[in-house]
C-alpha cells in the first residue's frame, strides 16, 4: 500500500446504500465525501449491521466515577470488565474482518485501588 487511497475500498454504490439506510435514523452526525461520523449505542448490537464499520474509534468510560448523563462510572471493577466486554464484543460484530479498533484507554488508574486497564482490555479484546 502506497498511500491511504490503497486501505480504502469501498464501492461507490455500497457507501451510497449505507448512507441511504442511516440517514433516515438520526445516527449519522456528519458526512464528508466517503466518510460518516455515526452515533450509537455500544450497547445494543442490532444498533448497526454485522461488519459495516472499517474503523471504530472510542475513548469509552474509564470507570473514575465522572459525572455522565448516560452511564455510571463508578462500577466495581469486575462490572467494569463485564460492561468492557460486551461493548468490545459488539466493536468487533460490528467490524469488518480486515477493520480496526483504536482505543484510548488509561494504562492503569488508582481511584479505587491500582488497576491494570490497559493490560485488562487489551487482554479482553
Amino acid at each position: 500500500m502506497n498511500n491511504l487511497n490503497d486501505m480504502i475500498d469501498i464501492a461507490p454504490h455500497e457507501f451510497k446504500k449505507i448512507c441511504e439506510k442511516y440517514i433516515s435514523t438520526n445516527k449519522i452526525v456528519l458526512q464528508h465525501k466517503e466518510s460518516l461520523l455515526l452515533n450509537g449505542d455500544v450497547l445494543d448490537k442490532t444498533y448497526f449491521d454485522k461488519e459495516i464499520f472499517d474503523l471504530i474509534i472510542t475513548s469509552p468510560p474509564y470507570n473514575v466515577d465522572i459525572k455522565y448523563n448516560s452511564h455510571k462510572d463508578d462500577l466495581s471493577y469486575e462490572e467494569y470488565l463485564n460492561f468492557s466486554e460486551k461493548w468490545m464484543s459488539n466493536c468487533f460484530y460490528w467490524t469488518k474482518s480486515q477493520g480496526r479498533l483504536c482505543l484510548n484507554i488509561p494504562l492503569d488508574k488508582n481511584k479505587g485501588g491500582q488497576k491494570s486497564v490497559g493490560a485488562d482490555l487489551t487482554k479482553l479484546a
